[in-house]
């Protein structure tokens, strides 16, 4: 099968299991997270202990921090064997200092993240300031140096064959968690369900607010009433998912089917099934708890999944497809 018909069916195929998912999410949004949440989310209720939920509430979006270490890794090691003067001192310096980062936010994270079902139903309190920052910047060197060490065990050749692939990881990664998180949620400003489900009787932010997906809202509930009721700003956040976009970061996996070749087709299957359920799990994870809808956990994969798609097509493949797809049919 030619170049182009491969890129047709697989765009076809992709548009219409997207579209029947988003017409099922479209008109059974609000059934499916009451289905869900049976048993899990009480009237009344915002937060749950509910253990899958809580479990991918705290390593779901831990994908961002990963893949962008090892990206970021990839560059040290590819700067310190194959560049020389300068540009090797500047690239080694930039990205030895950025190697901390992703374990540093992700040990921030996960421990935020842990702390509410701790202290579940408690008036206690861990120990936080300086004392914390420290940890995490521990487990960020920790994590930096122990993730340079694995990948100055690559050869130079699969080395150069994944320097694409950090490059197109890094930026949709970026582009992927900055645009969710900082954008569309403000925009939409869609009411999560289990913040509905707080008071839901009531005109404001009970379900009578419940609005679709494609509902510009904006700020729908003020921030003083969702500060008055809930003590924060976020359960007007709801479109798209951001731990649904942070877990499809995984999808960079799927790039290295592209980069390394890899010659074992269970390899190449691998690669592709562990991003698909990982993001599913917390896809459904997060309908559980009522912190999402079906449409939005479905945006923020796709989302993820698309802008992986486009990098890879760029960088990696340097627009292959697309040249063989509105190229002449010779």
């Amino acid at each position: 099968m030619s170049r182009r018909k491969n890129v047709i069916i697989s765009l076809l195929s992709f548009c219409a299991v997207f579209g029947v998912l988003l017409l099922i999410a479209t008109f059974c949004d609000l059934q499916i997270d009451r289905f869900l949440t049976k048993g899990v989310l009480e009237p009344g209720q915002y937060d749950t202990n509910n253990t899958f939920g809580a479990f991918f509430e705290i390593i779901g979006d831990s994908p961002v921090e990963i893949m962008l270490a090892f990206a970021i890794d990839i560059i040290f090691v590819y700067a310190f064997r194959f560049l020389d003067g300068a540009k090797k001192v500047i690239l080694m310096i930039i990205s030895g200092g950025f190697s901390v980062v992703p374990g540093y936010v992700l040990s921030l994270i996960v421990f935020n993240r842990i702390k509410p079902h701790i202290l579940y139903g408690t008036t206690a309190e861990l120990t936080t300031g300086a004392f914390l920052h420290l940890t995490y910047l521990f487990f960020g060197v920790l994590l930096g140096i122990l993730g340079i060490l694995a990948v100055n065990n690559f050869s130079d050749d699969t080395l150069k064959k994944l320097l694409r692939f950090s490059i197109a990881t890094i930026i949709f990664a970026a582009v992927s968690t900055i645009a969710i998180n900082l954008g569309f949620k403000d925009i939409f400003g869609r009411l999560r369900y289990r913040a509905m489900n707080v008071m839901p009787n009531d005109e404001r932010i009970g379900f009578s607010a419940f609005s679709r997906w494609y509902e510009i809202k904006g700020h729908a509930v003020s921030d003083d009433l969702m500060m008055s009721v809930f003590g924060h700003t976020d359960a007007n956040k709801s479109f798209p998912s951001g731990h649904t976009g942070a877990a499809g970061t995984s999808y960079a996996l799927i790039m290295l089917n592209s980069t390394l070749k890899p010659k074992s087709k269970a390899v190449r299957v691998v690669f592709w099934v562990i991003p698909v359920v990982f993001t599913g799990l917390v896809a459904l994870s997060r309908l559980v708890v009522g912190a999402h809808f079906m449409s939005d956990v479905l945006f923020g994969g796709t989302f993820s999944f698309v802008l992986m798609i486009i990098a890879r097509e760029i960088i990696i493949f340097k627009g292959e497809n697309l040249k063989a797809l509105f190229g002449s049919n010779k």
